[in-house]
C-alpha cells in the first residue's frame, strides 16, 4: 500500500497522477486544526458509556503535564476504519497512534514503527504475558493491547436450578444440561451460532482450543484438520444435527443474532465476550444469569480478542508519542477505561475490586491467562474459510473431516503466497 519514494523526473503519467492524488489525500486526511507540533491519537469506539468523555479527558490530562504538547484523539466508528487507515499509511501521514484489531497487525505491519525501543522491561511484565505477546510479530512488537475482551459460558441460573444442575465444566456435562433443558421453542439448551459470517469461526475454536488444537504443526504446517479439530467440528455439529439442542437452522444465526436469544429469555446457555454482563442487566433484567469458564475437554481454555495501539512508521513525533504512550497506561487511566466495560490487560488494574468483586466480571479476568489467540497472520481470507467448513460439516455436505482437510489446504496455500 505504501507509495514508492520516486524522483520526479523519472514519473510516468501514471505515477504523477497516483502521486499528486496521495498528496490530496494527505492534506484532507490531516486535521485542519493541528499545530504542527500536535499529538494526534486515533481511536474507534466500542459504544461505551461517555467513551469521548474519557479520550478527552486522557488528552486534557497529558496536556497539563510539564512541558508536554497537546494531543488531539479523535474517536470514530469501525464501519470504513480499514480503508482509512490504509490510507493514511499509503499517504505517509495521518495519527501518530492508532487503534488497529489484531488481525490487521501482520498486514499493516511494514508501516508500523516497533515498540520494542520504548517499552521497558518493568513496564512490560505489568501486563498480561498471553496479552503482551499478542502483538509480536516477526519478533517484533507492533502494538500494545488497548482493549481486549475473553470468553466465558453465560447461563440461566433459574433454569438449572429448577433441574437441579450445576453448571458444566466439561464439554460432557455441557451437552448433558444442553438435553436436560432444551424446550423448544420457548427455550434452547444452547445457543450456537453458524452463519457464514465474522465471529462464528470463534465458537468452533473455543471447541477446538480445549481438545488441544493448534493451528499450526512445529514445521508450519495448518493443523485445523488434525484429531482435535476433528472432534471439535463432529461435536459442534452434533449439538446441532444429532441432539438438537440449538436453535433451529443454525446456519442462519450470527453471534449477534444469537445472543439476541439469550436476552429473550430463550437460551438456557451462551458463550460470549464479558460486554454481554452489562448489556444483559440492561436489556434483559428479568433474564437470571450468571457466568463460568467455557466447558473444556483436556484444557481450559479461553479465546482472546485483542485491539493495539500501534505508532504509525511515518510519524514525525515517534519520542512524543512513546511518552504519550507511557502516560495513557498509567494504572489509573487503564482502569477509568476498563470500568466502563473493557477487559483490563494490566495484571494490577484487574485486581481492582470493580473486577474482583462481581463475580461475573472476575471471571472473565480470571481466565486471561488460560488465553489463547489466532495467529496473527492476513487473516481475512483465513476467517472465511474456516467458516465455509463449518458450514459444510453443519448443512453435511461434507463429513468434518472432508471439510477440515480443504480447510487445512486452503490455509497452507495462503500462508505459502505470504512469504
Amino acid at each position: 500500500m505504501r507509495t514508492p519514494n520516486l524522483l520526479w523526473p523519472e514519473m510516468t503519467t501514471t505515477r504523477f497522477v497516483t502521486a499528486v492524488a496521495f498528496a490530496f489525500l494527505a492534506f484532507i486526511l490531516m486535521p485542519s486544526t493541528s499545530a504542527a507540533d500536535e499529538l494526534w491519537m486515533q481511536a474507534y469506539s466500542y459504544d461505551l458509556p461517555d467513551e469521548m468523555a474519557y479520550y478527552d479527558g486522557l488528552a486534557k490530562a497529558y496536556s497539563a503535564e510539564p512541558g508536554s504538547p497537546s494531543v488531539r484523539i479523535t474517536l470514530e466508528k469501525w464501519d470504513h476504519a480499514h480503508a482509512q487507515i490504509a490510507d493514511w499509511f499509503a499517504a505517509g501521514k495521518g495519527p501518530d497512534l492508532i487503534v488497529v484489531p489484531d488481525i490487521w497487525l501482520a498486514e499493516f505491519a511494514p508501516d508500523i514503527e516497533p515498540f520494542e525501543p520504548y517499552v521497558t522491561p518493568q513496564f512490560r511484565h505489568e501486563f498480561h504475558e498471553v496479552l503482551y505477546n499478542k502483538g509480536i510479530y516477526k519478533d517484533h512488537l507492533l502494538g500494545l493491547v488497548w482493549a481486549t475482551s475473553t470468553k466465558a459460558l453465560f447461563y440461566r441460573t433459574d433454569l438449572f436450578e429448577k433441574a437441579g444442575l450445576e453448571p458444566p465444566k466439561t464439554w460432557a456435562e455441557q451437552l448433558g444440561a444442553a438435553v436436560a433443558l432444551n424446550d423448544p421453542p420457548n427455550v434452547h439448551g444452547l445457543g450456537l451460532p453458524g452463519a457464514r459470517e465474522y465471529e462464528t469461526d470463534d465458537n468452533f475454536f473455543f471447541y477446538f482450543w480445549s481438545a488441544g488444537g493448534r493451528f499450526f504443526d512445529e514445521n508450519g504446517k495448518c493443523t485445523l484438520n488434525s484429531p482435535a479439530g476433528v472432534q471439535a467440528l463432529q461435536f459442534y455439529c452434533d449439538l446441532v444435527n444429532k441432539y438438537h439442542v440449538t436453535q433451529p437452522e443454525v446456519t442462519t444465526w450470527n453471534r449477534k443474532q444469537t445472543r439476541g436469544l439469550l436476552e429473550k429469555g430463550k437460551l438456557a446457555m451462551f458463550a460470549e465476550g464479558p460486554w454481554v454482563i452489562e448489556q444483559m442487566r440492561k436489556n434483559a433484567p428479568g433474564v437470571p444469569f450468571a457466568v463460568v469458564p467455557l466447558p473444556i475437554l483436556k484444557e481450559p481454555v479461553t479465546q482472546i480478542i485483542t485491539d493495539h495501539l500501534v505508532m504509525a512508521r511515518y510519524s514525525p513525533r515517534k519520542e512524543e508519542a512513546a511518552r504519550f504512550v507511557q502516560f495513557a497506561y498509567r494504572d489509573e487511566h487503564r482502569l477509568a477505561f476498563a470500568k466502563k466495560g473493557i477487559l483490563p490487560e494490566k495484571k494490577a488494574v484487574g485486581q481492582d475490586p470493580h473486577f474482583q468483586n462481581d463475580p461475573n466480571w472476575r471471571v472473565f479476568v480470571d481466565v486471561i491467562p488460560s488465553g489463547q489467540t489466532i495467529p496473527l497472520m492476513q487473516w481475512e481470507e483465513v476467517g472465511i474459510a474456516v467458516r465455509e467448513a463449518m458450514y459444510q460439516a453443519l448443512t453435511g455436505r461434507q463429513t468434518p473431516k472432508e471439510a477440515l482437510d480443504a480447510l487445512a489446504e486452503t490455509v497452507d496455500k495462503h500462508v505459502a503466497g505470504q512469504k
